[in-house]
């Protein structure tokens, strides 16, 4: 049971108050009943009739507290269990190794760290209220011994037999369940995909018609299950309710006939049984949830199991600013990465790799789509664990204990890059360095800084581009890496980005790694090294100690 796995981890510590809650509600409902059976055998005394309604407030009331304190208490631990359990996903992923936090997805993660872990809060408080019920019940039939042992036996095979078909149609609800949840995510990726392609979709009416087309059958095949599973709950529910009345049957027709019983006995004994009806009922309008419940914990913790890490806080600590790290080169000897194909096949690897950065340098590394760059940046960056060869700093291998202080050593624009407003890596922002880049990457008419974020977002792609790298700058990392960065910038923009801005980072100290494919460009670089079919060579050293020529830039125009 993977739910129980995660209540026990999180949210069922220190269970036993609410357990004590639950069988307190539980014995205040049999007072309930039993003062409503004393009351029926007082019915011709109208001062007994007085005190057993008083008796029947007073439970009524003392109930309702009962309850309402089970399921606040359960509501709250639950909330908390679950704040701990999303923030240990997202812990997990930026502690688990790139590759398996990329198969994980980010779509997945927030799925599973969003609406599936809200199912299990959703069922908590069911589940408690279950067990109130189960304690109600048996304290029923505890009461109903005391009336009439033959009673509890017509109850018990009546119960038994019910639950021997009930458990079949849950086994069938639970592979339906499952059924559903892939149904939901096939859907789910076909809308995604419809949604983020609707320019696409609208130059092309085929493709439109075929996703659509896709997106319907997926729509269709999820209707016809859920279907399937409301006509196997509805005939679940059936069964239940017929169990209870077999039983209260059962009382009235056959106590009477297997044993000498009064007819007030018979009577007491039905009221008993018929009020066992709310709590058994309450179990079995409670199981859709525990289903849905048991699949988003099921997702959970597959998806705890792909990340292969366990969560980890983030250690704080102060980033060396680009002057203060003393390192001289980053090093790959013989190192080697091997994506690993689907099916085992289809793989792709780069290296051995033998390549050093030295300490200031600016550094291209070129070649053709597909060849590599963006692995070995990887590697280079500590993101791709070495599987062969080593990662060194100044000689000294980096290992696992070293990893994160290496890592802090980069400041990264990947081509893909999320731009937010929020400067989260951020170093000082007062000493009046980000209006400075600001006024160098030309955006200072188009942002500004509000505390510690940006006052927007919303800017042209080239734009997002400067806004990513002023965000990585203002890290005070000692080496910037570079991701086909010009890619999306104007030829006004791209020139000065190799003629002035490369200068001005290198006149910082700051040593630049940058992946591009600007031929017309690559003497701003010290080294240029190509990579071609996952392995390296270096081709130019292209600058003299004097440095890189001098800012040559176009007319200014955006």
């Amino acid at each position: 049971m993977d739910l129980w796995r995660i209540l026990r981890r999180e949210a069922l510590r220190n269970i036993q108050p609410l357990m004590l809650l639950a069988v307190l509600a539980a014995a205040l409902n049999l007072a309930l009943l039993t003062s409503l059976n004393d009351a029926l055998l007082a019915l011709d005394d109208p001062e007994g009739l007085q005190r057993l309604l008083i008796v029947f407030l007073l439970s009524a009331f003392l109930w309702r507290i009962a309850q309402g304190w089970m399921m606040n208490a359960a509501s709250k631990r639950m909330q908390a269990a679950l704040a701990v359990l999303r923030v240990d996903l997202l812990r997990r992923a930026v502690a688990a190794d790139l590759p398996d936090a990329m198969a994980v997805g980010s779509s997945r993660l927030a799925q599973v760290a969003g609406p599936e872990l809200q199912l299990l809060a959703q069922a908590v408080p069911t589940l408690v209220i279950s067990f109130q019920s189960v304690a109600a019940i048996l304290l029923c039939l505890l009461y109903l011994a005391t009336l009439s042992g033959a009673a509890v036996l017509i109850v018990l095979c009546f119960l038994v037999v019910g639950g021997i078909l009930i458990g079949r149609s849950v086994i069938r609800l639970e592979l339906m369940s499952e059924t559903i949840h892939e149904a939901e995510g096939a859907l789910s990726e076909r809308s995604e995909h419809i949604l983020q392609t609707l320019r696409e979709c609208k130059l092309n009416r085929r493709r439109a018609a075929n996703a659509l087309a896709d997106a319907t059958a997926c729509a269709e095949t999820l209707r016809k299950e859920r279907h399937r599973f409301g006509a196997e709950y509805s005939h679940y529910f059936t069964i239940s309710e017929l169990t209870y009345y077999a039983a209260l049957a059962g009382i009235i027709f056959l106590l009477p006939a297997v044993t000498d019983t009064d007819i007030a006995t018979v009577i007491l004994a039905g009221h008993a049984a018929a009020f066992i009806a709310y709590p058994v009922i309450t179990i079995v309008a409670s199981y859709p949830s525990y289903i849905a419940a048991e699949t988003a914990a099921r997702s959970y913790l597959a998806v705890e199991a792909e990340l292969k890490a366990a969560p980890q806080a983030v250690v704080r600590g102060r980033t060396p600013d680009a002057g203060e790290d003393g390192f001289s080169t980053i090093a790959l000897d013989g190192a080697t990465f091997r994506h690993a194909g689907r099916d085992g096949s289809g793989s792709f690897t780069v290296g051995p790799v033998d390549m050093t950065v030295e300490r200031g340098s600016v550094v291209f590394i070129t070649g053709h789509n597909g060849a590599g760059k963006s692995t070995l940046i990887h590697m280079l960056l500590g993101l791709y664990p070495i599987q062969r060869g080593t990662l060194s700093v100044d000689g000294v291998a980096v290992g696992p204990d070293s990893l994160a202080a290496h890592r802090d050593r980069f400041a990264v624009v990947f081509s893909d890059s999320h731009v937010t407003r929020q400067l989260y890596g951020a170093a000082t922002l007062d000493d009046g360095f980000a209006d400075e880049l600001l006024d160098l990457l030309e955006m200072s008419d188009k942002v500004a800084l509000d505390g510690r974020a940006f006052t927007t977002v919303d800017l042209s792609q080239g734009q997002k581009k400067r806004l990513a790298l002023i965000a990585a700058l203002l890290e005070r990392k000692p080496v910037l890496v570079l991701d086909e960065w010009a890619a999306d910038q104007s030829p006004y923009f791209r020139r000065k980005f190799y003629r002035e801005i490369i200068p001005w980072l290198k006149a910082r100290g700051i040593t630049v790694i940058a992946v591009t494919h600007d031929d017309a460009y690559f003497d701003a670089a010290d080294v240029q090294l190509q990579v071609d079919r996952g392995g390296i060579r270096r081709l130019v050293t292209t600058v003299s100690p004097g440095g890189i020529p001098a800012p040559d830039l176009l007319p200014a125009s955006s």
